[in-house]
């Protein structure tokens, strides 16, 4: 693993912000006001799985970096 990495699991969050942006809000708006169909509520729970998984690659990728930086 290289430090790349981590940049690339940066961009690829910064990716899926951007371009999902105005369909998240737009999803987010209708959950509040419960009036999801039954497929925006699956989209929606895809959307948060797929930051959740990013997220969570990039925490660990800079854990692992931080271990190799300390030894």
């Amino acid at each position: 693993m290289d430090k790349r990495t981590l940049e690339q699991l940066e961009a690829a969050l910064n990716a899926v912000s951007q371009d999902l942006s105005p369909r998240v809000e737009e999803l987010a708006q209708k959950s509040t006001e419960g009036l999801l169909t039954p497929e925006e509520r699956e989209e929606y729970a895809e959307i948060v799985r797929l930051n959740n998984t990013l997220s969570l690659l990039k925490l660990q990728t800079e854990e692992f970096w931080a271990v190799r930086a300390a030894s």
